[in-house]
């Protein structure tokens, strides 16, 4: 299904013989992955390596400007990204990189790749260990660990190289899942300039944030750009987009399962589909979990939209006639005590020191 806004998106505009602006506003996918996502989704918001070479080959221009808001994503596509800008650049080509919003993970290699790598000041930078799916016996698993090892002390390696830190301080920071603001990014190497903070325009879903700090989500957040929230379009596309988005996650962790998948040249084929099977559960299971966490998310949201909404109606009515009903209350007793008060008051009826007009006698009849 298209959706109606694309909050992310991988485009190039105001391409000229003189310069192109690039923006990568998404997630770093292979290029089978992004396929995927084009044909199921409709979604073009990825960028893999395939389809950032091919888009700049098109392009005939001599300086690349590369705006960056991403998550990360497959690191060996952002190594071949960044390994190809440098190749480039060898070839005359002027790269200039901007961190505008997010720079995680996978996107730090885009934008390092950059002349002189600049970012905002209010714009994040962070680095982590690699991480990845292992299937298999424990030849295969170990096997596995192994090459994601390797490629986690390549990206120590590179980030050492580039800052002039020490590998032990790179590891550290890695282990912790660092997050910077641009002047530390700056001060620690990562990169080379800072410009003033700038508003961002795409809201991060708490949904589909896969990282342990929740402050840096708050933070960035509070730099976009929200549209009015009574504003029921906006409020489609966000829950249109947070679909896609839990669809595109089953897709990609159910792919991973199944490039784990090495069946023995003697499988039955009863055994493959029972590998294919076990591959499925753990995806299908963490997208019930999700579904039911949405469908009480939306639940909720809507019982407060109705109570705001009724509120926002009828509540200066409802005040109304409270204060109608009180003021009744209050002339209602008033009236009890007025008749209190006339019921107690003496009358000549039954005795007393008044008497009764008299009857006088009409024509000769006099009283008895």
């Amino acid at each position: 299904m298209k959706r109606p806004v694309q909050v992310f998106n991988f485009r190039l505009q105001n391409a000229s013989s003189g310069s192109v602006d690039i923006f990568i506003d998404g997630a770093i996918v292979d290029a089978e992955t992004q396929q995927i996502y084009r044909d199921w989704f409709g979604d073009d918001t990825s960028v893999s390596f395939k389809s950032f070479r091919e888009e700049l080959q098109k392009s005939n221009a001599s300086v690349y400007n590369i705006f960056i808001n991403s998550p990360g994503g497959v690191i060996t596509d952002a190594m071949a990204m960044h390994d190809y800008l440098q190749d480039e650049k060898k070839r005359g080509k002027k790269v200039n990189t901007f961190g505008r919003g997010i720079v995680a993970s996978a996107a730090t290699y885009i934008l390092m790749s950059g002349d002189s790598p600049e970012m905002s000041a209010n714009s994040w930078f962070m680095i982590h260990n690699a991480s990845g799916f292992a299937y298999g016996d424990v030849n295969e698993v170990e096997r596995q660990a192994t090459i994601l090892r390797q490629f986690n002390n390549a990206i120590r390696d590179f980030y050492a190289k580039a800052t002039g830190l020490s590998a032990e301080e790179i590891t550290s920071m890695m282990n912790a899942e660092t997050w910077m603001l641009g002047p530390e990014a700056k001060d620690k190497g990562f990169i080379k300039q800072v410009s003033e903070d700038v508003s961002f325009t795409n809201l991060l879903s708490a949904d589909a944030w896969e990282y342990s700090n929740k402050d840096v989500l708050a933070a960035y957040n509070s730099a976009v750009k929200q549209p009015p929230v009574s504003d029921p379009a906006n409020s489609l596309q966000q829950f249109i987009l947070n679909q896609n988005n839990d669809m595109k996650k089953f897709f990609e962790n159910f792919l991973n399962g199944l490039k784990g998948l090495k069946p023995d040249d003697n499988a039955k084929p009863a055994d493959i589909v029972n590998q294919i099977v076990e591959a499925l559960t753990k995806p299908l299971e963490d997208m019930s979990t999700e579904i039911e966490n949405h469908i009480s998310a939306q639940v909720t949201s809507v019982q407060n939209t109705v109570h705001n909404a009724l509120t926002k109606e009828y509540g200066d009515k409802i005040t109304n006639l409270t204060t109608e009903v009180t003021n009744l209350k209050t002339e209602n007793t008033s009236l009890k005590t007025e008749l209190a008060d006339v019921k107690g008051k003496p009358t000549n009826e039954g005795g007393g020191s008044g008497s009764k007009d008299e009857v006088k006698p009409i024509g000769s009849f006099s009283k008895a």
